[in-house]
């Protein structure tokens, strides 16, 4: 097996299937290789029409002048808007609101742009696309550079590209040939130039806007703190939009959700609610739905759904479809893979919505989130920075991925099933009260309205080790988590910060800069570690840490995280 410079644990430059040289590319998440391809024209300023600065980046601000982002941005705004009317305790800023709000004027800030942060090879996406091989993914995050600080948002915007034709005799061999670099491994540097060459898969023809399937957008409209709900260790909502281009007006317009119920309008109309299923159940649709290619007819979808975490599954507003149906409705499919019950049935087509894929082994409410870019000390510290740059469920889909498209090098029709992306864990095998594991076990008492949902405690475990605690859920560990003193001699721990909470929020609300406020409200701990191959448990992140080489960490909530959070920004 050839020896790669690059590689998913060393914190990616490229995302290779095992197997011989010049293997075709995955993912791409090197700074430096996307840094060089938003010079060359991947850079988002391109889907807004508007020219970018040397370095490939235009500010939001400048984004504004035009109608594609103010297409974009203003249906975001007016939703964020919608949500603090219907929530009062909700606004921006951590002295005076609760419930911390989005700040919307990022989004036409001076300050913030978006950056390139991966560029995904997903011609495994070609049932969803008409005479094109897939999809090329550019997935931008929203970022910001003041004289004080510089950090990232919890947003994406992933910008969704149709793939070549497919060659006469109907196969993607051509495309999937695209994906292939010239030589198994390559600088970082190289790795850029190539993707935007006129052979590589983002060739100048390859990003006309004309390719543009839609843009899909996520970002945490919300987030209230542990000390507002204990219970679960706090709460926190991702708003899901979707937009397609609109040439003769220059400019997007809202877009249905990929397989995602408008739950308000099908419980109103029990005929459409009928209609759904009866689509549904129809043999063609189920063996779809079996492999994951299921295109649910527009007439039936929301334009906005929102997710929520932390707990996944466990919590219904995740699960649309067994809002609108109760598993007595449908019946198991004999022969299928995944269609094995009634329960299944309803599994398999939340796990096939937005809100369902988000919150299924994500890292909180995304997939892909990006590696760090380094610049000035005061821009990164450990404290604010991943040490694994997708989720769980990204790192298990690279190997699917990679069979599909090496599939399309000699075959016309690879098999497109994906399996869930979150099996039931009814069966799962409860792991040794160690570093990083669960101590404060609950079970959700889930309502269609997140707000509503309930965390009751069930009995404590005991963490092993005779210095050992459980840190608690109510200051911000999601079932709690076991930790101690910090301990060399522990093969699956890292000395970490954890946040002494009070005082590290006094000193956010503030003003204070976050790298103060990081480093005298902290004390040391033993955290759990991991890298891509070591995921994190559910709703923990994998952050950098002291003294971890490049692609290891701790794992820690997620809010712990500056980046990960929408309040405390300057």
């Amino acid at each position: 097996m050839p020896t790669f410079k690059h590689s998913l644990t060393a914190g990616l430059a490229l995302a290779f299937a095992l197997g011989a040289a010049a293997e075709p590319v995955l993912l791409v998440t090197s700074p430096t290789a996307l840094q060089v391809a938003e010079k060359s024209g991947a850079s988002f300023a391109r889907w807004a029409g508007e020219a970018s600065g040397s370095d490939g980046i235009a500010t939001n601000q400048a984004l504004m002048r035009s109608p594609a982002w103010r297409s974009i941005a203003e249906p975001i705004s007016a939703s964020l808007s919608s949500l603090q009317r219907r929530d009062r305790q909700a606004g921006v800023g951590i002295s005076k609101y609760p419930h911390r709000l989005f700040d919307a004027r990022w989004l036409a800030s001076p300050d913030a742009f978006f950056e390139l942060v991966g560029v995904a090879n997903r011609m495994d996406r070609r049932p969803f696309q008409s005479n094109a091989c897939g999809e090329t993914r550019l997935v931008y995050r929203l970022a910001y550079r003041t004289v004080a600080m510089q950090s990232r948002l919890p947003m994406t915007v992933n910008v969704e590209l149709r793939g070549n034709a497919p060659d006469a005799d109907g196969s993607c061999a051509s495309a999937a040939k695209r994906w292939q670099p010239p030589q198994a491994s390559m600088t970082d540097e190289a790795t850029g130039r190539w993707l935007v060459s006129a052979d590589g898969p983002l060739a100048p023809q390859r990003l006309a806007l004309a390719r543009v399937a839609q843009v899909t957008t996520n970002l945490q409209s919300v987030r209230w703190p542990s000390a507002v709900r204990p219970d679960l260790g706090g709460h926190a909502e991702y708003m899901l939009r979707a937009f397609r281009w609109n040439a003769g007006a220059k400019r997007f317009d809202v877009a249905p959700l990929e397989n995602t119920p408008d739950i308000a309008k099908l419980k109103a109309s029990a005929p459409l609610r009928k209609e759904l299923q009866q689509w549904l159940q129809q043999p063609a649709n189920l063996r779809a739905l079996d492999e994951a290619t299921l295109q649910i007819p527009e007439k039936f979808l929301a334009t906005e759904a929102v997710s929520v975490a932390p707990r996944g599954l466990e919590r219904l507003a995740n699960r649309p479809f067994e809002q609108l149906f109760a598993p007595g409705e449908w019946q198991a499919v004999q022969g299928s893979r995944t269609l094995q019950s009634p329960q299944a049935v309803l599994r398999r087509l939340d796990d096939l919505s937005c809100a369902g894929c988000h919150q299924s082994r994500a890292v909180a409410g995304f997939h892909l989130l990006g590696v760090d870019r380094r610049g000035a000390s005061r821009t990164f510290t450990t404290g604010n920075a991943l040490a694994v740059p997708h989720s769980p469920h990204v790192q298990d889909e690279l190997a699917r991925r990679g069979t599909y498209v090496r599939a399309a090098l000699s075959t016309p029709r690879p098999d497109p099933f994906r399996p869930l992306a979150e099996p039931d864990d009814a069966n799962a095998v409860a792991e040794k009260p160690t570093v990083g594991a669960r101590c404060e076990p609950t079970r959700i008492t889930a309502s269609a309205n997140p707000w509503l949902d309930r965390a009751e405690k069930l009995p404590r475990i005991s963490c092993e080790g005779m210095l050992s605690v459980c840190e608690k859920t109510s200051v911000g560990f999601p079932g709690g988590m076991c930790s101690g003193p910090c301990d060399p001699g522990d093969k699956n721990g890292t000395c970490g910060g954890i946040a002494i909470l009070s005082d590290f929020n006094s000193c956010l609300a503030a003003k204070k800069p976050f790298g103060e406020c990081l480093a005298k409200h902290t004390r040391p701990g033993n955290l759990r570690s991991c890298s891509a191959q070591q995921p994190c448990r559910d709703d923990y992140i994998c952050a950098q840490a002291e003294g971890q080489p490049e692609g290891r960490g701790a794992c820690i909530p997620p809010y712990f995280l500056f980046q990960m959070r929408v309040d405390g920004h300057s």
